[in-house]
């Protein structure tokens, strides 16, 4: 009996070593990128020459089952070249509303690989009056290498 208990003893500190062994593998530095995916973001990816409305209180849906719309639709977007070879992004905004919304609005640049170039702009203060439309206007400082473009747009803060 004494050897029985003795046995257990030791296989019980024996299976304790092993459990201290066991170590957990933190990793640190960078560490590969993961798509999200999901139902609520089915573009999760930076999509280029593109606005963005990242509060989901201007996509809330306004009218009757007919005629359901948001907030805010975006019109139109585009770029050029300056003269001086920056390059000039904009974007018009329709306020579908019947009051007036302040919105702002930033654009970060990328090259032609898609690489940013230039971090996000400052947000930048967008004033449409009810049932009207605006234009949200960047110009780039760089002046070579912006061939693309991303703009946020938010409800004013």
């Amino acid at each position: 009996m004494k050897s029985e208990a003795q046995s257990i003893l030791f296989l019980v500190a024996g299976l304790a070593v092993c459990v201290g062994c066991t170590r957990t593998i933190v990793r640190e530095g960078a560490a590969p990128g993961l798509r999200v995916r999901g139902e609520r973001a089915p573009y999760a990816q930076v999509r280029m020459n593109t606005v963005n409305i990242l509060d989901d209180s201007l996509q809330d849906w306004q009218g009757d089952e007919k005629d359901r719309r948001g907030k805010i639709a975006v019109e139109s977007t585009n770029s050029r070249r300056t003269e001086t070879g920056t390059v000039e992004v904009w974007a018009i905004l329709r306020n579908r509303t019947d009051h007036p919304l302040q919105l702002e609005g930033r654009v970060q640049f990328f090259d032609q690989t898609q690489a940013p170039v230039e971090g996000p702009t400052a947000w930048q203060r967008i004033y449409l009056p009810p049932n009207a439309v605006a234009t949200y206007t960047e110009i780039s400082t760089r002046v070579m290498d912006v061939g693309n473009y991303y703009i946020e747009i938010r409800e004013g803060r």
